[in-house]
């Protein structure tokens, strides 16, 4: 939080994160359309935006330089969540419904890979958002595990909001 407060840019990432509050609050109460799901998008673009902003503005106050490779265990736990993450939701279901012809009896449904899969990945953007704000880290891949935890959320928060 400290970090928000000292510099301009900080500042700039909190604003970021209360509009992204505030745009996301109202869809829950409007009807399901267009101008909700809108409204929906933005709030999580501002909020992905509140977020790069507020971990730049971390390296400028500590005067940091990025590295390439994690350097905090947590670093490494949001690579591996958000890897881990991409091959549940990507190359286990494809390879389950490769193999659903050859099999007889029940097949796991493909929904339990993606909820575990979404899980992994917001798992390693909360490790990523601590190895980055309590930890130190300054991995630029670390900081881009944030994205499809982002991501995740969008989905299954929209799930819940927007049925169909």
């Amino acid at each position: 939080m400290a970090v928000l407060q000292k510099s301009r840019l900080g500042r700039v990432a909190a604003i970021g994160g209360l509009a992204a509050v505030v745009l996301l609050v109202p869809v829950f109460f409007l009807p399901n359309g267009p101008v909700a799901a809108w409204l929906f998008t933005v709030a999580f673009l501002v909020a992905a935006a509140a977020v790069l902003l507020a971990a730049v503005a971390r390296l400028r106050t500590a005067h940091a330089r990025p590295s390439a490779r994690p350097t905090t265990a947590a670093g490494w736990w949001a690579l591996g969540l958000t890897i881990a993450g991409f091959l549940l939701t990507g190359a286990v279901p494809a390879i389950v419904m490769g193999m659903r012809p050859e099999t007889e009896g029940p097949v796991l449904s493909l929904s339990a890979f993606f909820i575990a899969g979404f899980a992994a990945m917001v798992g390693g953007g909360i490790a990523a958002m601590v190895g980055w704000f309590r930890r130190g880290e300054r991995s630029l891949i670390v900081l881009l595990t944030v994205l499809p935890a982002i991501f995740a959320l969008y989905f299954m928060i929209g799930e819940f909001a927007f049925p169909h």
